[in-house]
């Protein structure tokens, strides 16, 4: 029997396996792209495509394509920032609004990144052994999460859990 809580509790544990995939997906990225002497976090190429198709893209739209809160993005950004990576400014309509684009370096950048990323859209098909049926999986998953969180489910259950019990007595 695995010692290994997480595998014992199956699809109970979900949360908590999909967290530790990603972690182990984001920490060997990290340290390959140190391998490679690229000063880049995981999470930063989605946000380099999305300011490369839409330059000026704010903060607002980011958060909404990536389904990312504005303080992620905004954490995200500000280390693009640091780096090197993203210019921002105020939107000239809308003062409100931080607008980026991409740098020089970004630009020079982004084509090994991209052939990067190539490779690693084929080692996640192989290590899935060529079967992507978990993204349909993960399209419902998802899909039915937006319609009701699961906190909320949850809330349901118990709740209708107490109707059936007073129901009863």
């Amino acid at each position: 029997m695995s010692t290994d809580l997480v595998h014992q509790m199956g699809y109970t544990a979900l949360a908590t396996r999909l967290k530790r995939i990603s972690d182990k997906m984001t920490h060997s990225t990290r340290l390959m792209y140190k391998k490679l002497n690229i000063d880049i976090e995981p999470n930063w190429y989605l946000v380099l495509i999305l300011v490369q198709k839409k330059p000026k893209i704010s903060v607002m739209e980011i958060a909404m394509q990536l389904g990312f809160s504005h303080q992620s993005v905004i954490s995200i950004t500000n280390k693009m920032i640091k780096n090197g990576y993203l210019i921002n400014a105020k939107d000239t309509v809308d003062k409100r609004k931080t607008i980026f684009k991409m740098t020089k370096k970004a630009s020079e950048k982004l084509p090994e990144i991209q052939k990067i990323w190539n490779y690693g859209k084929e080692v996640i098909y192989e290590t899935l052994h060529k079967d992507i049926s978990i993204l349909t999986h993960l399209n419902i998953l998802e899909s039915n999460l937006e319609e009701t969180s699961f906190g909320e489910r949850i809330l349901q259950k118990i709740e209708n859990s107490h109707e059936k019990t007073q129901l009863q007595n």
